[in-house]
């Protein structure tokens, strides 16, 4: 059953409505008695003194006095009295028992008994006076006067509730008209919702919404861009295999057929790569988070194998590829993760430093491990580093590669709490790519 706000507010008031009236209606009542019968205890007490002067020299009252007419008798089961001398019923009202309603004390005695409020008045000669009320009386008269309070409230339930019905549609319809703004909104609509009305409860949901739209709209233009951009190159690159197939199968000499195969062997390797780095980069999006979370890995032992693998790279561009480190540093970063940043970072430093010493150290600082990528090029600004973090930028067109690498670096540090800066070559140290990324707090098996 879907929840509805309207109708959980229109039961909850119901009840707060309902519940709240019976329950001041209960505690009326009870106060209300508690009222009515102090007083009438008291008109009760009064009355038998009253009716004690009547009988004077032990002579009872006339009884014809106290006979009730046809149009009065209604009132006798409310109120009797007895009168007794030495044990004996000389006197009573109409309908009155034949025993003391009350003990006959020797001292004036108040006591509620069989639905009766009695008082028993010891007189001079050994006579009493007892008169009592019913307590039926008194609670008639308080269920008529809680009654006539509370049956106009009743009553007004039904028009207090269509008040509150009607109030609660007039509130809740700033939220209904932002939910039509939204469903009639078009696929390809994702403009700010208009501010309108401005309602203080809706404010957080309607800017939540617009957020939401901003990101939504930021990350189709970098599909687009990505895609716009991978086409062009991914079309260069068509045109490129086209040439060289054409080539191979035009030119007559079996040397230069076996160029152009190569050339286009080349080709081939370079579009696999940059199939692959359009991959990696297709997962990296920091509005969805890392695509991995948690782990932690050494940084010695990924470095280690990592140049290892690129050590044929490194031979054929004629470099040579050293490692300055001896002990473990841990990082907070998947393995692969680390391995996809120093990989792109060295095979940049092969593939664009002049040849000579490729070398990765990394040493801790504070609250994070430092990895330098040093090189025997000239090196970079971080103004250059950042455009050519760039996706398809390279810093130089007629070397191999796609422009991806260190977008991909880019991208991973900033899923995982990590930054890249640049060191341009100077008299006391080479050129290099510094990688800062958080240092582990547990190491496994720690």
């Amino acid at each position: 059953m879907t929840f509805s706000i309207r109708r959980f507010l229109i039961l909850s008031l119901l009840m707060v409505i309902v519940g709240g009236g019976l329950l001041q209606a209960f505690f009326a009542y009870r106060t209300l008695y508690h009222e009515l019968d102090e007083q009438y205890d008291a008109e009760l007490v009064q009355s038998a003194h009253l009716l004690a002067g009547f009988w004077r020299e032990g002579y009872p009252p006339d009884a014809s006095l106290s006979v009730l007419d046809n149009q009065e008798s209604r009132y006798l089961r409310y109120f009797i009295y007895q009168l007794w001398e030495d044990g004996n019923l000389v006197a009573a009202s109409e309908g009155s028992p034949e025993m003391p309603l009350i003990a006959l004390n020797s001292q004036p005695l108040y006591q509620e008994k069989k639905g009766w409020h009695a008082y028993s008045l010891p007189l001079a000669n050994e006579r009493w006076l007892i008169l009592a009320e019913s307590d039926y009386a008194r609670h008639s008269m308080v269920r008529n006067v809680a009654g006539s309070l509370l049956a106009p409230y009743l009553i007004s339930v039904p028009f207090i509730m269509l008040l509150v019905w009607l109030a609660i549609r007039v509130g809740l319809s700033p939220l209904s008209d932002l939910a039509r703004s939204v469903s009639r909104r078009s696929p390809d609509n994702l403009t700010r919702l208009s501010d309108g009305t401005k309602v203080r409860e809706l404010e957080p949901v309607k800017e939540a919404i617009n957020q939401l739209l901003e990101r939504l709209e930021a990350g189709i233009e970098r599909e687009k861009r990505f895609t716009a951009d991978a086409a062009h190159e991914l079309r260069t690159l068509l045109m490129v295999l086209q040439l060289h197939v054409e080539n191979a199968i035009s030119l007559p000499d079996p040397q230069q057929r076996e160029a152009s195969l190569q050339a286009l062997k080349e080709a081939v390797g370079r579009a696999e790569r940059m199939l692959e780095q359009l991959l990696v980069l297709a997962r990296l999006d920091p509005a969805l988070g890392p695509p991995e979370k948690g782990g932690c890995v050494d940084v010695l032992r990924v470095a280690r194998e990592t140049l290892a693998s690129l050590v044929p790279v490194a031979d054929r561009l004629h470099q040579q590829l050293e490692l300055w480190l001896d002990t473990s540093l841990w990082v907070a970063i998947p393995e692969e993760a680390l391995r996809l940043v120093l990989r792109n970072l060295v095979d940049n430093a092969c593939r664009y430093a002049d040849p000579g010493i490729v070398g990765v150290n990394a040493e801790k600082q504070g609250n994070h491990v430092r990895i330098a990528i040093s090189d025997s090029g000239e090196g970079l600004s971080q103004d250059q580093g950042d455009r050519y973090g760039e996706r398809f930028s390279r810093g130089h067109s007629d070397k191999d590669g796609a422009g991806l690498g260190l977008s991909i670096v880019t991208g991973i540090l900033s899923l995982y709490g990590g930054s890249l800066s640049y060191r341009k070559r100077c008299a006391d140290s080479p050129a290099a790519a510094i990688v800062l990324l958080p240092a582990a707090t547990e190491m496994p098996g720690l």
